[in-house]
């Protein structure tokens, strides 16, 4: 009986290290597979007998492959989807039937649909985002298509500006100071000393250029500012002429050492403005409006901030995706939005996951409920872009456990084979 029990205990020892050498190949062949996470080999013994007294052992098994959930290197790519987590944390994927799935492979890109997934076709989730970047849905699919940004009236104009101490007031009239007043652009700036043009965005996003003149007057250090728009662009105006768009009495005041006299600067609304192409009717407040640093010294004048809060509609033409998971667009008219934000799951014990291949998790009783989270938040890992996350597979480790499971399996093998000599010389005591 012992000598059978020696023989179990080899074939134990056979199938226990063949299975070790699976593991080993496993890890070998997946050595540049993206987000691979090695596996090693964990033995158990087999209950004991007890034979006279004494446990004799009846062989080993395989109790378990462990993954383990390190953290790999990082390449370095040329595609702003491929995504790297550095430190804790999955993506979440999802599949056209609902079925979630795990994985640390950031390999992304964008399908005909607009979904942001990866080669087998899952989508990446994330939150979908506002324009401030507030969460505004739950876990969802991202949706990276034509997205179109909506036009953004301009309310806010803020202006920095030095006007030329040694100026005179000039000889030529400005035309009369009212609301609505038109008449030809020459007129206009042969009766100022200095002009600009600021554009600004209506309603619908089309531009319009606001030409901004400054008359020096007749009392010291004070400028009359005039505000005029193309006639051509508002209801009822005459092309070819410039109309004032801002309430009469609109001044400039300095102190005697060039600053802004803000006690005597009186600065007034602008509009309403009926532009014709369509666009809501357009105001902008006195107090929406800042000459915060415009100074009057001796120097040629010049504009040194034109700062306003409008923009006209734009069509996305790229994304940058940041270490918090932030998915930024950018649009064709200069502007920058979030859109989404990429989620990252994150498990008790992440060895417990099921493994489907494919670089895919499940989670399992063992591994526990998943917890979502940020990029950047807590335990979770950040997000590299352009970037991706090598396997964790060691392969001088790995030939070095490959020598070890060689020589355990053929030891088994000879144990095999010493143990049916004997189990021969037993038959031979009969002759």
């Amino acid at each position: 009986m012992a000598l059978t029990g020696a023989l179990f205990a080899g074939v134990s020892g056979i199938n226990s290290n063949g299975n070790a050498m699976n593991i080993i190949g496993d890890n070998i062949a997946n050595a540049n597979t993206i987000g691979f996470k090695s596996s090693r080999a964990v033995f158990f013994d087999l209950l004991s007998a007890d034979i006279g007294g004494t446990k004799i052992g009846l062989g080993s098994r395989l109790a378990a492959s462990e993954r383990s959930f390190v953290q790999g290197g990082v390449e370095t790519t040329n595609s702003s989807t491929d995504l790297a987590i550095q430190g804790h944390g999955l993506f979440i994927l999802n599949d056209a039937q609902g079925g979630t799935f795990y994985s640390r492979a950031g390999q992304f890109s964008v399908d005909k649909e607009g979904n942001l997934t990866n080669p087998a076709g899952l989508a990446v989730q994330g939150i979908q985002l506002d324009a401030n970047g507030n969460p505004i849905s739950g876990l969802t699919n991202i949706v990276i298509s034509q997205v179109v940004v909506s036009p953004v009236e301009t309310t806010d104009i803020n202006v920095a500006l030095n006007l030329d101490a040694t100026e005179t007031t000039p000889i030529p009239a400005i035309p009369a100071d009212a609301l609505g007043t038109e008449d030809q652009p020459g007129n206009w700036f042969a009766g100022s000393n200095f002009s600009t043009v600021i554009t600004i965005y209506d309603s619908l996003g089309e531009s319009h250029d606001l030409t901004y003149l400054f008359r020096k007057t007749g009392t010291a250090n004070q400028w009359e500012m005039r505000v005029c728009a193309n006639a051509s662009e508002i209801t009822g105006g005459t092309a070819g002429t410039l109309q004032q768009i801002n309430a009469p009495g609109a001044l400039l005041a300095f102190n005697s050492d060039g600053t802004l006299d803000t006690t005597n600067t009186n600065i007034t609304d602008f509009g309403p403005i009926a532009w014709n192409d369509g666009a809501s009717t357009q105001s902008i407040n006195d107090t929406d409006m800042s000459f915060t640093g415009t100074t009057q010294f001796a120097l040629p004048s010049a504009v040194s901030l034109v700062d306003q809060n409008g923009s006209q509609s734009g069509i996305l033409k790229g994304i940058n995706i940041g270490t918090d998971g932030v998915i930024s667009g950018q649009f064709t008219s200069g502007g920058n939005q979030p859109l989404f934000r990429i989620a990252l799951a994150d498990f008790a014990n992440p060895q417990g996951l099921a493994h489907l291949g494919n670089s895919l998790y499940l989670q399992s009783p063992d591994s526990g409920p998943a917890v979502l989270g940020n990029p950047g938040d807590g335990s979770f890992g950040t997000l590299l872009s352009g970037s991706l996350e090598l396997s964790t597979v060691d392969l001088a480790t790995e030939f070095v456990k490959m020598v070890t499971t060689q020589r355990g399996f053929q030891a088994s093998s000879r144990t095999i084979t010493v143990t049916d000599t004997l189990l021969e010389e037993v038959s031979n005591l009969k002759r």
